[in-house]
C-alpha cells in the first residue's frame, strides 16, 4: 500500500510539472491557431462542396472562432440541456478523413456537459432523433494538448452525431 501511494505521489507531480511547463509556453499564439484552424475548415468544406452554417464563438480572452455545422435532421424528440445524459451514435474524423473514433454499432451515453465545446454547442441545435454533422476548431476540440496518442494537439476535427435519447437532469 505505501508503495503504491508513492507511485501515485509521483505520477501527480511528473503530471503538474509536465502541464506548468506546457502552460509556461510563451511562444504559443491562440488567436493564429485560430485563424490557422478556420483556414483548414474552409479549405475542407469547399473542396468537398459543403455547404454548412456558422457561428461565431467568443472565447476567453476576447479570442473569436468559428464552429461550422450541417443539420442533417433536426429531430423531432427532446430539447437538450448541458446537464442532461445523451445517448449517440458518433463518427469522429481528421479532416484528412481517416477515422479516429467510431460509435456506430454501439451507443455512447454522457451528460452533455462532460464532453468538448463542439459537441456541447453543436448537440444542442438538434433534438432527440435527429443528426449532425460538426467541424471544429481546435480550440473547441482537445486544442493546445491534444489527446495523446488519438490526437495530435491543434488538431481541427469534423463530428458527426445521431443524438439517440435525452433523459433530463432532475
Amino acid at each position: 500500500m505505501h508503495k503504491w501511494k508513492a507511485f501515485m505521489m509521483a505520477a501527480l507531480i511528473a503530471l503538474l510539472t509536465t502541464s506548468c511547463l506546457k502552460n509556461s509556453d510563451n511562444n504559443f499564439n491562440q488567436a493564429l491557431q485560430n485563424r490557422l484552424d478556420d483556414q483548414a475548415l474552409q479549405t475542407y468544406l469547399a473542396f468537398h462542396g459543403i455547404l454548412a452554417n456558422r457561428d461565431t464563438i467568443l472565447l476567453l480572452g476576447g479570442d473569436t472562432t468559428y464552429l461550422y455545422y450541417v443539420i442533417d435532421s433536426v429531430g423531432s424528440g427532446d430539447t437538450v440541456r448541458l446537464q442532461d445524459t445523451i445517448t449517440v451514435h458518433f463518427w469522429g474524423r481528421f479532416l484528412n478523413d481517416s477515422t479516429f473514433a467510431k460509435a456506430d454499432t454501439t451507443t455512447l451515453t454522457t451528460v452533455l456537459q462532460n464532453t468538448i465545446p463542439a459537441w456541447q454547442i453543436g448537440v444542442q441545435k438538434i433534438t432527440a432523433g435527429g443528426g449532425i454533422e460538426i467541424y471544429a476548431p481546435s480550440v473547441l476540440c482537445y486544442g493546445y494538448y491534444g489527446l495523446p496518442p488519438i490526437i495530435p494537439s491543434n488538431t481541427p476535427l469534423i463530428y458527426s452525431i445521431q443524438l439517440l435519447d435525452v433523459k433530463h437532469a432532475h
